[in-house]
């Protein structure tokens, strides 16, 4: 990674930044911009993260995690927190309306105006932005964040921005179970245990704190799993009147998806939910091998990703998000079926 001295001096000279990440987010993108947070802050910067929804219940024991701001409940400060900034900081995603309506307009309006950054590792970066440090071969965005800190001279990391590093990198590969966990990402992980990230309380601290309506969800979700068996695919579909009645919290589907995907001879999933309180369907899409579901999904869902991971919406009923799913899934049966050869 190389960061241009222009940037360097624009960083020095910032003293409001504003950090921003997308819609439900995950541990990579939360532990991403509290660490990047942690580490600005210690140089004296005025720094704000802005969330555009709940942050899940998993996450909130997470340093720094109760001071986000959200911007669906407190717009005009996040508007104003963005207009004010002197450096605006996207964060694991690529463009703006993965941070939903509100933010994407209000970032719109200041691209012309504003120093933008993105750290991100999904495909197609906006190209608009200022400054990209976009790598989709890496893991997590919280690789690339660990990386612009030590190339951008922001540590060295306490014990904060080490915890919040190493839950977004253990969180984005699976537990380091994914094919894009590599060496260097253990050697990060290493030396963010060495600068004090408590590994056992970090995995404890996500994996261990299952609510009872979690796990009775779960067991629903497992039982409704379907298998399009020709084709190497299955789904799991949950409706909304199902996700209410175990009473429904951000990120409680966390997770469920790669069940689907854990079977022998299938090499596609989808968790297709009809969530309270939105408009539209969400697919979340896992795929094994040469099957590429970013492309799947933009092509059929309006959505994208990576190439074995990927998200998208459909604009309906869920009986009608499960059937376009499956009429996708048969026209490219065969391409499914041999993704591993």
């Amino acid at each position: 990674m190389e960061i241009p001295s222009s940037l360097i001096d624009k960083l020095n000279r910032a003293r409001r930044i504003a950090l921003l990440f997308h819609k439900s987010p995950d541990g990579d993108a939360v532990g991403s911009a509290l660490a990047l947070k942690t580490v600005l802050e210690k140089k004296g910067k005025q720094v704000i993260v802005i969330s555009p929804d709940a942050i899940p219940d998993y996450l909130q024991w997470l340093p720094g995690s109760r001071q986000i701001l959200r911007a669906d409940t407190s717009s005009e400060q996040a508007r104003q927190a963005l207009e004010n900034a002197d450096l605006i900081f996207m964060l694991d995603h690529n463009k703006f309306e993965r941070t939903g309506k509100f933010l994407a307009a209000v970032l719109e309006q200041l691209i012309d105006q504003k120093t933008m950054v993105m750290l991100d590792h999904h495909l197609n970066p906006d190209k608009r932005i200022h400054y990209i440090f976009s790598d989709p071969s890496k893991a997590s965005t919280a690789e690339i964040v660990y990386e612009f800190i030590q190339k951008a001279g922001l540590g060295p990391l306490d014990k904060d921005a080490a915890t919040q590093l190493y839950t977004g990198i253990l969180t984005d590969t699976g537990s380091f179970k994914f094919d894009k966990t590599t060496g260097q990402t253990h050697r990060i992980i290493a030396d963010l245990i060495e600068h004090g990230a408590e590994n056992a309380q970090i995995h404890s601290n996500i994996y261990d704190v299952n609510s009872f309506d979690k796990i009775q969800l779960l067991a629903e979700a497992l039982k409704r799993m379907k298998i399009i068996e020709d084709c190497g695919a299955s789904y799991i579909a949950l409706d909304k009147e199902t996700l209410e009645k175990y009473n429904y919290q951000p990120g409680m589907t966390e997770g469920i998806v790669n069940y689907g995907l854990s079977l022998e001879n299938i090499h596609l999933t989808a968790l297709i939910t009809e969530k309270p309180d939105e408009n539209k369907i969400r697919l979340s899409l896992r795929s094994k091998g040469k099957f590429n579901v970013n492309d799947f999904s933009a092509q059929y869902f309006g959505g994208g990703g990576h190439q074995n991971a990927a998200g998208g919406n459909f604009y309906g009923s869920l009986e009608e998000a499960v059937q376009a799913f499956e009429k996708a899934v048969k026209e490219h049966c065969n391409e499914i079926k041999n993704a591993t050869e």
